[in-house]
């Protein structure tokens, strides 16, 4: 098989992931892309994309196993400080006084992880708006494609030195 081949075959696999997993991933960085689908491709004794887009078709589940190793989940509370200063200080300001009274604001976490960021929003939000109108305002939906990490964000179980 080509070089040529092999990235004919693996584009076919971005390609199918895309149209039936729902995930385009050609965005992302080809070398730790094609490190993490080999990693997947040992543990299941496959050895080319052509037969893992075969596996995928017979078994769908291998979707979440592939997405799991995919999309590392890293996260921690208030991790890049300097953009959370800027919402702090810029965009939250400026929500609040464009919203009307009653006027609930919607926050969505795509990709939480294990909800740290979530959270860190939460307390943002309560900081910035009181605790008030945020009890009252505000909804925050945190959602990601692995179920465990969900679990973990659901529990909301974090050592204090975690929260900082």
């Amino acid at each position: 098989m080509t070089p040529l081949d092999i990235y004919s075959d693996f584009k076919a696999l971005l390609d199918y992931i895309k149209h039936h997993g729902g995930f385009d991933l050609l965005a992302y960085k080809r070398s730790g892309l094609i490190r993490r689908i080999q990693q997947r491709m040992y543990v299941i004794d496959i050895d080319n994309y052509s037969d893992y887009i075969d596996y995928l078709k017979v078994h769908p589940d291998e979707f979440v196993q592939l997405f799991n190793t995919l999309l590392i989940n890293v996260t921690s509370f208030f991790r890049d400080h300097s953009s959370w200063e800027y919402l702090i200080n810029e965009i939250i300001p400026r929500i609040a006084e464009h919203k009307r009274p009653n006027e609930t604001i919607r926050v969505w976490s795509a990709g939480c992880a294990s909800g740290e960021e979530a959270y860190t929003l939460a307390i943002v939000l309560a900081e910035v708006l009181g605790i008030d109108q945020f009890r009252e305002q505000v909804k925050i939906y945190a959602t990601d494609l692995d179920e465990e990490a969900l679990n973990q964000a659901r529990q909301a179980a974090y050592l204090a030195e975690e929260v900082g």
